[in-house]
């Protein structure tokens, strides 16, 4: 064995036995089996690889993956689970690297894609207590070839102390070097990954980052068209109102390059919806789902594993063809399962949808009955646990008590939007009070400031409450104006295009102030950077009318009902358009 790979071997097993008594956001893992206290003792070299490592699965794309260990049908359930974790399928990838070990324990790299894949690496939701059970399982790291312990010590990265964005910054580095000394497609896509998951909206260096990435995946794309990672990675760099039109091919290629997963299947629609494409996400978001809920009954999954994401978006995106049936249908679908019972990330989900779609239709009145599914006890690790709205225990969870502050929030708005400000104001206080338990574990994943530009624009959504429920548009202004500050911080305008857009409730409050011409210039803005949106199309015709600029409220209304030329008869503002379009 060479010094310098002793050296690697030597900092492997250092490396891995720190991961894993790291006690963050965990309890402690168990201890690294056989751990050596002085460098390993030289080990004959692997046998060497077959020719080709080479896998198309058909159904979730094809790679290149080389490795040095591994039975051929070990190899196989390595490559179906590496192009799972390509697509976010992580349930898939847990089976297929669990299956890996199963065929065949020796092989060390199953072991690393089973940890890797209990990583949602641009999510920063990490299983660190599986991670280190699966790396603490790892046969002889040390007899692995440098370009493999690469692997495992840059994965070791995403274990060690620190907030989340601390690891992803590291795994980002040490990517970087992985990328640097052993160049192929799966560190190009994997470094992708890493650099986006490193980066936030406000980050000076985002858009050069962004584009980084792109180049990097692009790359691999370019010889390997059916490489899932190479697709996805593109359609997140590129997932901005700037870059989006960049991603049109790839968006519409990567579904068929893997069908096989539900979020390969979504990811399209964040293109489509970008670029007013609503009938292409739609359909795009229909198919998620309808994947994953094939996929959780092939695996005898609970509805947790559905992918609510899609769903949430099916709620959003009909609107946009003034088509509310089909929203209403979707949220009934989302209550009867949160009925059924799911965990309460979902829940928390569905809270939010809640108010977002009392938002869309004004339906404000039936705030206790859209919320009443919560009712039903919430479902963790498969056992119920009683849930009561208006007591949240004392020792509440994180996820309880986001799901306290999307309930809370939902019902604020609805007792301020009807003028009721006593209502509004226990809201608000109960509101804050959540917020405070949430802090103290906010404080032990994410940095400070990002805590702290939480906590901020926490408080002025509780100013603008107050401000609607007095029915003070002006305060209310001021406060939406320092929240768009907030908002483009840190979101840096990626903002989720199918729901609301906060220059749309900007232009609509000075429309309420009689400042149509100040209302025009925030609607155009919303439709440069979101074309297609309907609210905003119909809030600029309207501006237009009080302008007295009859030829563009004329091409808004026009524009409007090219949109919606299917649309729900009754919808608001599909009257006006057709006057005002058939008026001499």
């Amino acid at each position: 064995m060479s010094l310098a790979r002793t050296r690697l071997s030597i900092g492997l097993w250092a490396a891995l036995a720190a991961a894993a008594c790291s006690s963050r956001n965990t309890n402690e893992a168990p201890k690294l089996q056989d751990q050596p206290t002085s460098a390993p003792p030289a080990a004959p070299a692997p046998p060497a690889p077959p020719p080709d490592d080479r896998y198309d699965s058909g159904s979730l794309g094809a790679i290149h993956f080389e490795l040095s260990q591994g039975s051929p049908q070990a190899r196989a359930l390595f490559a179906r689970g590496l192009l799972a974790l390509h697509s976010f399928w992580y349930d898939e990838a847990v089976r297929q690297f669990d299956a890996a070990i199963a065929a065949d324990p020796t092989m060390a790299m199953a072991y690393w894609g089973a940890a890797m894949s209990r990583c949602k690496l641009l999510w920063g939701d990490d299983d660190l207590t599986g991670m280190r059970e699966v790396l603490s399982r790892m046969p002889d790291p040390a007899r692995l070839p440098e370009r493999e312990q690469a692997w495992v010590m840059a994965l070791v990265e995403l274990m060690r102390e620190g907030d989340v964005r601390t690891s992803r910054r590291r795994f980002a580095g040490a990517m970087d070097k992985l990328h640097a000394r052993f160049p192929d497609d799966e560190s190009a896509t994997f470094l992708a990954a890493a650099l986006l998951a490193s980066i936030r909206p406000e980050d000076p260096d985002n858009l050069a980052v962004r584009k980084r990435a792109a180049a990097l995946a692009s790359g691999v794309f370019e010889h390997n068209p059916k490489h899932p990672g190479a697709a996805h990675y593109l359609i997140h760099a590129y997932d901005t109102p700037e870059l989006a039109a960049l991603a049109l091919p790839v968006a519409r290629a990567y579904a068929q390059i893997a069908p096989a997963a539900f979020h390969a299947r979504h990811m399209p629609a964040h293109i489509f919806s970008r670029l007013g494409m609503w009938k292409e996400a739609i359909a795009s978001c229909q198919a998620a789902w309808d994947a994953s809920l094939a996929a959780a009954r092939r695996e005898k999954l609970s509805a947790d594993h559905h992918d609510f994401h899609s769903l949430n978006w099916l709620v959003e995106m009909p609107f946009e063809l003034g088509q509310r049936k089909a929203a209403d249908a979707a949220l009934a679908t989302f209550g009867a399962t949160v009925r059924g019972g799911i965990g309460r990330q979902n829940r928390a989900l569905y809270a939010s949808q809640v108010a977002s779609y009392m938002m869309r239709t004004g339906a404000w009145s039936r705030v206790d009955e859209l919320l009443s599914p919560l009712d039903a006890p919430a479902v963790e690790d498969g056992a119920a646990e009683p849930h009561a709205h208006g007591a949240p225990a004392a020792a509440a969870s994180p996820l309880e008590l986001v799901e306290q502050l999307q309930v809370l929030g939902a019902r604020a708005r609805a007792a301020a939007v009807q003028r009721d400000a006593a209502k509004t104001r226990r809201y608000v206080h109960d509101l804050e009070a959540t917020n405070d338990k949430l802090r103290a574990f906010l404080l032990t994943v994410q940095p400070p400031e990002l805590v702290a530009r939480l906590d901020a624009t926490a408080a002025r959504k509780r100013q603008a409450l107050v401000a609607r429920a007095a029915g003070d548009d002006r305060a209310l202004l001021e406060v939406l104006r320092q929240s768009l500050v907030d908002d483009e911080e840190s979101t840096g305008g990626e903002a989720d295009p199918s729901g609301f857009v906060l220059h749309e409730e900007i232009a609509d409050t000075m429309m309420r102030l009689g400042r149509a011409k100040d209302a025009a210039a925030e609607y155009a803005l919303v439709i440069k950077n979101h074309p297609g949106r309907a609210r905003a199309l119909l809030g600029a015709a309207r501006a237009a009318v009080r302008l007295g600029a009859k030829d563009d409220a004329r091409t808004a209304y026009r524009r409007l009902l090219e949109l919606w030329s299917a649309a729900d008869e009754g919808t608001d503002g599909l009257a006006e358009a057709r006057a005002a379009v058939a008026a001499p």
